[in-house]
């Protein structure tokens, strides 16, 4: 099976990332971005499905997105965010992906956890 072509292109970006939900702020720094998504690392947890208004950078505006899958890391967790607000059609692979219950959690054991 041939893997699944992006709709848009990823570009490298290193700025801050705010995930808003209600009164809590979540803060990172971004990774990549492209029109469907970003990559983020963040310090703080969030749950696979959970969904945030996200703002990059000096930028006011925010955008709807959905944490896709999570990377555990020692000092935090490096997630996939798709963005919400990206119209579905055949032309944008992410809005084809598997509902977010069958997405995944990965996890690293931490340094005390290394055999």
């Amino acid at each position: 099976m041939l893997p699944a072509r992006r709709a848009s292109e990823r570009r490298p970006i290193s700025d801050r990332v705010f995930f808003h939900d209600g009164d809590r702020i979540v803060d990172g720094w971004s990774l990549n971005i492209s029109a469907g998504g970003l990559r983020a690392i963040l310090e703080e947890q969030v749950e696979l499905g959970q969904t945030f208004d996200i703002s990059v950078g000096e930028a006011e505006e925010r955008r709807p997105g959905q944490v896709v899958w999570i990377q555990d890391e020692p000092d935090g967790a490096i997630v996939g965010i798709q963005f919400l607000d990206v119209p579905a059609n055949a032309n944008n692979p992410a809005s084809e992906e598997a509902p977010p219950a069958s997405r995944s959690r990965i996890s690293r054991p931490g340094p005390d956890e290394q055999d």
